[in-house]
């Protein structure tokens, strides 16, 4: 930076005057220097006074919003003034540092800034080992770092946490420390090295500011998270007990997703809250406990829903007793206090479904009514458990007391497409290598930028369903910090003659910066504006702004930019509905090998606990697409909630009772046929429907277990998880009535079994 005197001195040296001696026209100058200092702090100072109080009023700028943009552009200024004072290479990469890792919550900060430490570390020693042997084969070199690039953005998008930016760094960090350096080998070592301060600065720097000055806790959002994600499914049983909405009603839909989503914002929190000390790290673990539990909410309440649907299609009236449980179950849903005392309503939901077993028993009650009552008071109890548990749980989470040392949950089987997957690593290969011969084939001696942003931008967005959205957003941001460098490096940086008038003229910028940040809308273009400025308006010791300089690096940088959205178009452009379909085949496959392992009494309750938790997770994955971009062809796909309860239904009605089909023997294998063909149907074409063999075996297992029940109660259990599994397949048909055939096959297998 650029002292008063020198600068004077310049302007000296420039426009001599014949009239003035040395001293004068030095003491002039110097004077005259400082007067624009001045003047223009006090006219920047002005701006500021009026116009940012005028912009607080506007509803985006919220208080924490305003907090945020502070602590950041004092974060940038510091990382800036200690990069200055240690003599640090390239003190704009600690600024844009700051600048990244920046969170609202300062765990989240501190978290992100680890996070990007450790990937700047493994891109740093991935360059220090590729470097040596390719650098006299640049063409060699820049498919190696292409390539890294592909391997660890495919491995980053194997975790669905924030963990996942580590590796996504480590890629595009070798590809800005690389690049660059192709010409100038003999300088590699100091510029990963630089790199590797300059991150660190930023991130001490960052990370400081934001837990020290006015810290703001991530762990009551944590605990609202979950209890608004308990709340919205209380509110769903509530309407569907006292009104049934249908299936496309806007509010039960909103809440479904709303739902659908909570499981990831749960597990992204927890991600951060680590980072906030030893009684966060005990909610933490109190918290994944109810995960596990509210992770079942959503199956329960659509089992709910489905069976109250049928019953008002078949205009069933609620036999008193039933009516009156219902009562008493919405009194203790909408008691707060009450709800976590779960002992009273569960004896009350079991003693109704004894007085049903009793009327049908008896021959008062139609079997298909007892059945459909049985089931709906049966996912009650359910979801009375979920509630009990959530209730237990959150009790400990309110004092932060209690032994929590059982409440450990390992969230471990997740669905990823390995398919979108591999083409997201493909297409940034793709974009980056696509860059670099660009670059080699033009001679553009500053093109490095191109490849740099063509990593970067697939990477940052290969998790996205339609990145080209984003990646317009994206592109706004870089044409307006092209826009602002252009105004600083021409207007106002010439006037910026010492270290406290820089800070004048970034003060503005960077909070409006931050305050983009800050805002979810305008994150990513306050990001993608974050990368470039700094570097564009060159922040360094000797600060000599450079438009020509400015000018190339912008055509280098929107043409990387523009390469990798016309590669990303070409290759990589897929709707959410089509991720949404893939979702369902692969639960359908799973759903099929689980009947398979059903059938041959291969699974177990380890194998149905996985099987859920693999299906629930897709369930996630599919709702909240499908409601983005809906498609004709998964309306009647479903969103896996009726796999799920098929799957689950068909392993407590025959791995749960083998021994007592055996003792009738009761053959299901042809049943188990029939489902597995028709699953195999699906998969080629999600609208294929039932077929009637398989409805003819459901019906004839269900005649015979009916007339078994009636004289043993041990049946009562298959007979009810047999029922589901046709009331999923063939939701609208009603009860069967026995064919002859089916007549006569009931009447042999009743003579085998008594004699």
């Amino acid at each position: 930076m650029r002292s008063s005197n020198q600068i004077a001195l310049a302007v000296l040296t420039r426009y001599p005057r014949k009239a003035c001696g040395l001293r004068t026209s030095f003491f002039i100058a110097k004077h005259f220097v400082v007067f624009i200092e001045v003047r223009l702090f006090y006219i920047l100072a002005g701006y500021a006074a009026l116009v940012l109080p005028g912009l607080c009023v506007m509803q985006w700028f919220s208080k924490n919003a305003v907090f945020f943009a502070v602590k950041t552009s004092l974060a940038a200024f510091l990382a800036l003034y200690l990069a200055l004072e240690l003599n640090l290479d390239k003190p704009a990469w600690a600024v844009t540092t700051v600048l990244l890792a920046s969170q609202l919550y300062s765990a989240s900060t501190i978290s992100k800034s680890v996070f990007r430490l450790l990937g700047t570390l493994l891109g740093g020693v991935f360059i220090f080992f590729i470097f040596p042997p390719t650098v006299q084969h640049p063409l060699l070199f820049c498919f190696c770092v292409s390539l890294w690039v592909s391997v660890c953005l495919y491995l980053s998008l194997h975790d669905r946490t924030p963990k996942s930016y580590i590796f996504m760094l480590a890629g595009y960090s070798a590809a800005i420390m690389g690049f660059p350096e192709v010409t100038t080998p003999l300088s590699i070592t100091s510029t990963v090295i630089s790199r590797i301060e300059e991150i660190t600065l930023g991130i001490v720097c960052s990370s400081l500011v934001h837990a020290l000055l006015f810290p703001v806790s991530m762990r009551s959002l944590l605990e609202q998270s979950v209890s608004l994600w308990y709340l919205n499914a209380r509110k769903l049983c509530s309407d569907l007990l006292s009104g049934i909405p249908s299936d496309t009603s806007p509010e039960r839909d909103d809440i479904l997703i709303r739902m659908a989503t909570n499981p990831q914002q749960v597990e992204v929190l927890i991600t951060h809250c680590v980072y906030e000390g030893d009684a966060a790290r005990r909610l933490i673990r109190l918290v994944s406990v109810q995960y596990q539990h509210l992770s079942y909410l959503i199956p329960t309440l659509t089992a709910i829903e489905l069976r109250l649907q049928r019953l008002s299609a078949l205009q069933i009236t609620f036999p008193e007793n039933v009516a009156l449980t219902f009562q008493l179950f919405l009194q203790w849903l909408h008691d707060g206090e009450a709800v976590g005392e779960t002992s009273g309503i569960q004896q009350t939901l079991s003693g109704c479904q004894q007085e049903l077993n009793v009327t049908w028993q008896n021959g008062e009650m139609p079997t298909e009514t007892w059945l459909l009552l049985t089931g709906l008071l049966e996912r009650l109890t359910d979801f009375v458990r979920i509630a009990g548990a959530y209730q237990s749980v959150s009790g400990l989470v309110s004092d932060l007391s209690g032994d929590t040392t059982l409440a450990r949950g390992k969230r471990t089987h997740r669905f990823f497409d390995k398919g979108l997957i591999r083409l997201s690593a493909l297409t940034a290969f793709c974009a980056t290598f696509g860059s670099c011969l660009l670059w080699m084939a033009s001679g553009w001696r500053d093109g490095a930028s191109a490849p740099v942003m063509a990593a970067i931008l697939c990477s940052l967005l290969a998790s996205v369903d339609t990145p080209l959205t984003s990646m317009k957003l994206f592109v706004r941001g870089v044409i307006v910090a092209i826009v602002i460098s252009v105004i600083y490096v021409a207007l106002l940086l010439p006037q910026a003659t010492s270290f406290e008038a820089l800070i004048i003229c970034l003060a503005p910028g960077l909070m409006m910066l931050a305050l983009m940040i800050a805002r979810p809308s305008t994150n990513m273009i306050g990001l993608s504006v974050a990368i470039q400025i700094p570097g564009f308006i060159g922040l360094g010791h000797h600060l000599k702004p450079d438009l020509v300089l400015l000018i190339n690096n912008a055509i280098a940088s929107m043409a990387g930019v523009m390469f990798a959205v016309i590669v990303t178009a070409i290759m990589r452009n897929k709707r959410p509905s089509w991720t949404a379909r893939r979702a369902v085949r692969q639960g359908l496959r799973e759903l099929l090998r689980f009947i398979k392992e059903t059938e041959r009494n291969g699974s177990s309750l380890l194998g149905r606990q996985r099987f859920i938790s693999l299906m629930l997770d897709k369930v996630n994955v599919v709702l909240p697409r499908l409601r983005l971009d809906p498609h004709p062809d998964m309306r009647s796909a479903g969103m896996l909630l009726k796999e799920v309860w098929l799957g689950v239904n068909s392993f407590d009605y025959y791995a749960r009772h083998k021994a007592l089909l055996q003792q009738y023997q009761l053959d299901s294998g042809q049943m188990f046929h029939e489902l597995a063909l028709f699953l195999k149907r699906r998969l080629k074409s999600l609208q294929t429907p039932p077929h009637a063999d398989l409805q003819e075996e459901l019906d004839l297992l269900l005649l015979i277990l009916e007339q078994l029940a009636k004289s043993d109660e041990r049946v009562l259990t298959p007979l009810f998880h047999l029922f589901s599994v046709r009331l999923y397949l063939f939701p609208q048909q009603a009860w069967p009535v026995a064919t002859p055939r089916q007549v006569e096959i009931i009447a042999r297998r009743r003579f085998i079994h008594t004699k």
